[in-house]
């Protein structure tokens, strides 16, 4: 199993899993033309993709997946609720799944299984890929840890986990003080020090890969989420680095 983050941050998100025959996206906020762009750099044919899942209905995650999923005939899966908060009722012209948060499913040679996560949307859940006892898990856009997410994502071999914002940075940004508060609130994103703690928690000899993911760019800064992932893992064989909004990730093997 391989993987890459097309993009990652609030202008939109989407993450590449392949194993074998079976090739998965795991959100689309992107346009197609720049999704495109992205695949194609890594030799990647979106009309062969197998299926796009959703974790949930915002924008920077869902914003591209109608558009992507009616050009090639994709399956697409997501939760009741994020059906419903996407506003997919009808005449979708596409496949459309629903599955539950608590329940694993497959697609061609890969098991997914969801987990919900608190953040303030209708159903979502972010989500361990496995395929020949290899596990990825992708654990963006929540605002508190619990004890299911530490459970269920504990023996990954590689993690992306969202380092969002830095508090000190996010209370002194232009941002709205409602914004701020939502960003903050235990429905709301990781900051550093959240995803810092739980990552020391999930630290293992099975992890060997990790990404830093959903940087926010006004409210926080690349070499701070570096620092966090240095002091957690640089005592171990764990390799590191920070997805980026406007590159796609080389390859990482799992």
């Amino acid at each position: 199993m391989r993987f890459s983050v097309l993009a990652s941050g609030s202008s939109g998100n989407a993450t590449v899993v392949e194993a074998g025959d079976t090739a998965i996206l795991i959100d689309c906020g992107l346009s197609v033309r720049r999704l495109t762009a992205r695949a194609t750099a890594l030799g990647v044919d979106l009309s062969t993709l197998d299926a796009i899942v959703v974790t949930h209905e915002h924008g920077d995650h869902i914003g591209g997946v109608g558009a992507l999923a009616r050009r090639y005939g994709l399956a697409v899966y997501m939760t009741h609720g994020t059906r419903v908060g996407a506003g997919f009722e009808s005449d979708r012209k596409f496949a459309l799944t629903e599955i539950s948060p608590h329940e694993t499913f497959a697609i061609g040679g890969l098991e997914l299984h969801p987990a919900p996560v608190p953040h303030d949307a209708k159903e979502p859940c972010q989500f361990v890929v496995e395929s020949e006892s290899r596990r990825l898990g992708i654990l963006t856009d929540l605002g508190s840890d619990t004890r299911h997410i530490q459970q269920h994502f504990a023996d990954c071999c590689a993690l992306v986990l969202e380092f969002n914002h830095d508090l000190e940075l996010l209370s002194g940004c232009e941002y709205p003080d409602s914004v701020k508060d939502r960003i903050a609130g235990r429905l709301g994103h990781f900051n550093n020090g959240q995803a810092a703690t739980l990552l020391g928690s999930l630290k293992s000899s099975r992890l060997r890969h990790v990404l830093g993911a959903h940087v926010s760019a006004r409210a926080n800064n690349v070499n701070l989420v570096r620092e966090s992932l240095a002091a957690v893992l640089d005592d171990s064989a764990t390799s590191w680095d920070v997805a980026a909004q406007d590159t796609a990730t080389p390859w990482i093997e799992v």
